[in-house]
């Protein structure tokens, strides 16, 4: 039964994109040779219209009696094996085609599968295995639990294009335009998919990372056994035994990013110089991806995949620490500075890669080590998954990250539950009539109304917030006006609120509009005021199993030097890579400040942001690289 031109187009450039995607799994994945490539890529391409055929009895399969089939097939592997790291740049370009590929396979294997006089039923399963199989048997070659398999939103829409197929032979319209309305049906699923991060519900999870809680014996479950906990401990020694020696360049590599720091999604150079220090270390390296970010992974068998995130940009910030390698940098003329610690973040996670890597004998499953952009402006996370970071990394089983706080060096700190506020930055303009200073009879004051909210905003917190629900509402900036003896036509308040709960987050921001609005009213202002938000934030939320077993990890190793960490009225976006994933996540901390200086009370600490904020090398490095570390033994 031969195909229309267009889909016979179609069906190839899916073939061709079926192909890629294989090769691309078995580079990224298993790092196979020519030959491993070749076969995986051909058996994406090819494996489910095999299976259909020799299930339907249409022997020798199809593939077989068409060379250009196997040609574009071959075709896309040999791509992605020599060209592999430039085609990362095209990673949603090659999801559209791989949708397409999906869209067009469903319809022909059902539509094959009713030529050979199967039911309805049958021949809507037959469409989706032809979609599907190939995948499918890739992920068995590689000792992968199959995608369609892990609540991956896949199956459904082949599952949909196949059902509208049957559908329109059963009702007697089957044609090129119907065929091509039902691979549109299914290719529109998929991206939205794809776009939304939809997926199919999946089994509870039991210990906080999505399997059940014997799956490894020792390490499987939140509470362990002294004598589990002990061999955990006994791991991570044997990987951090060389800790020193083998990150003799840990140091000065971290003098060299506080020296060159990065404001957000400018981070180039930091970019770049990781990328090339995982491919030192053999990982499979993504770069760009949402813009900056960089990702590698790490696959050494069977087992739970565990994602390490740093962050790496920097703030506009004056550097006053006085220290040999501060920053002198400077963006568009503004002074950058790393105030926050994000330095101590990727010099961190970079050791933590090359001791799992020298160290693969101590472990199984698979690390994925995330450097995230443009934290500080709270689009990095959803940036990179917006930029097709589920296409390139299998799925975790869980997400850690820490961050260096004005706490005592060489110390680690947990918390379960709501640990990092929401934050939500509001722009308010409120407008009045300007005049001549002289004349203030003539003006309504935008100064005078917005001195006024100000004031009342300090109400917010204080009057409407219960005692026990934590909440911060800062006026950061006010400005209007130019000139002394002008009155002005507007004024704009900048605020930054920061809560732990839905709820609070609503209360405040419902507060604001009213005293705005009322405010606004009172004075006569002739135009209602205008409210921007920006900079939203996500409540970083800890589950509490996986922050349990990172605590018991942390205690075994550490000793008296893990301890709580409470609730921090700081913000975070990791928790968005975690909910792209549907994943427990956990976000612990770490000291940076001298002892010494802590104790003098928090009046002589210096704080994330400030000028002065500069964390001590060690221990600081070296806890925040043997943390990750033991961390992520927790689960691999």
């Amino acid at each position: 039964m031969s195909q229309p031109p267009l889909l016979l187009a179609l069906d190839l450039t899916g073939t061709f994109a079926f192909g890629l995607n294989g090769a691309l799994t078995a580079v990224r994945m298993v790092r196979l040779d020519l030959v491993g490539v070749l076969t995986l890529g051909m058996m994406t391409a090819l494996g489910g219209g095999i299976l259909r055929d020799i299930l339907i009895g249409s022997l020798p399969p199809a593939t077989f009696n068409d060379v250009l089939y196997l040609g574009v097939a071959a075709g896309g592997a040999l791509v992605a094996f020599f060209i592999s790291v430039e085609l990362e740049r095209f990673a949603k370009l090659i999801t559209i085609f791989d949708a397409v590929g999906l869209g067009v396979f469903c319809v022909t294997g059902a539509s094959k599968a009713l030529a050979y006089g199967l039911g309805g039923v049958q021949a809507v399963l037959l469409g989706a295995l032809t979609a599907v199989g190939g995948g499918t048997l890739r992920d068995v070659a590689i000792k992968r639990v199959p995608s369609v398999l892990t609540s991956d939103f896949y199956a459904v829409p082949a599952l949909v294009g196949a059902a509208l197929t049957v559908f329109a032979v059963n009702l007697g319209i089957y044609g090129i335009a119907s065929a091509l309305v039902a691979a549109a049906v299914c290719f529109t699923i998929r991206m939205l998919g794809v776009r939304y991060s939809l997926r199919v519900p999946s089994t509870p999870r039991r210990d906080g990372a999505g399997r059940p809680a014997v799956a490894h014996p020792g390490r499987g479950s939140a509470r362990t056994t002294r004598g589990e906990t002990s061999m955990d401990t006994s791991r991570a020694s044997a990987v951090l035994a060389d800790l020193d020696t083998a990150l003799s360049w840990q140091e000065d590599f971290y003098r060299d990013l506080h020296a060159h720091p990065e404001l957000s999604h400018q981070e180039t150079r930091t970019a770049s110089l990781v990328a090339e220090r995982l491919r030192e270390l053999d990982y499979q390296v993504h770069e760009k991806v949402g813009g900056t970010g960089v990702v590698g992974v790490l696959a050494n068998g069977d087992g739970p995949t565990v994602l390490l995130r740093a962050d790496m940009d920097a703030l506009p910030v004056r550097e006053a620490t006085g220290l040999p390698y501060a920053s002198t940098a400077t963006a568009d003329g503004e002074p950058v500075m790393h105030a926050c610690g994000h330095d101590v973040h990727v010099a961190c996670l970079l050791g933590a890669a090359q001791l799992m890597a020298s160290a693969t004998g101590q472990w199984n499953g698979t690390l994925v080590v995330l450097f995230q952009p443009a934290e500080e402006v709270a689009d990095g996370a959803r940036g990179m998954v917006d930029d097709g970071l589920r296409a390139l990394i299998p799925r975790p089983d869980v997400a850690l990250a820490q961050h260096v706080l004005p706490m005592p060096a060489g110390t680690v700190a947990t918390n379960a539950g709501p640990t990092l506020a929401a934050a939500d930055s509001m722009r308010i303009t409120v407008h009045g009539r300007g005049a001549h200073g002289s004349m203030p009879q003539s003006a309504i004051d935008p100064v005078v109304l917005a001195s006024m909210i100000v004031v009342r905003l300090q109400t917010v917190v204080a009057r409407e917030i219960a005692p026990g629900e934590p909440t911060v509402l800062t006026v950061g900036s006010v400005r209007a006006g130019t000139k002394s003896n002008i009155i002005p036509d507007r004024a704009e308040i900048l605020l930054n609120i920061r809560t732990y709960s839905e709820r609070a987050r609503a209360d405040v921001l419902d507060a604001i509009e009213r005293i705005v609005t009322a405010e606004c009213q009172a004075s006569k202002s002739p135009r209602e005021p205008e409210f921007e938000l920006f900079e939203r934030f996500p409540v970083t939320d800890n589950d509490a199993s996986s922050t349990g077993r990172v605590a018991e990890a942390f205690a075994g190793h550490f000793g008296d030097r893990a301890g709580p960490l409470g609730q921090w009225a700081a913000s975070e976006d990791f928790s968005d890579l975690a909910t792209a994933f549907d994943i427990p996540y956990t976000y612990w901390g770490i000291g940076g400040i001298d002892p010494d200086l802590f104790e003098r009370g928090p009046q002589e600490v210096p704080a994330n942001h400030s000028p002065t904020f500069a964390p001590v090398i060690q221990p600081t490095l070296s806890t925040g690289t043997q943390a990750l570390v033991v961390a992520a033994l927790a689960w691999l």
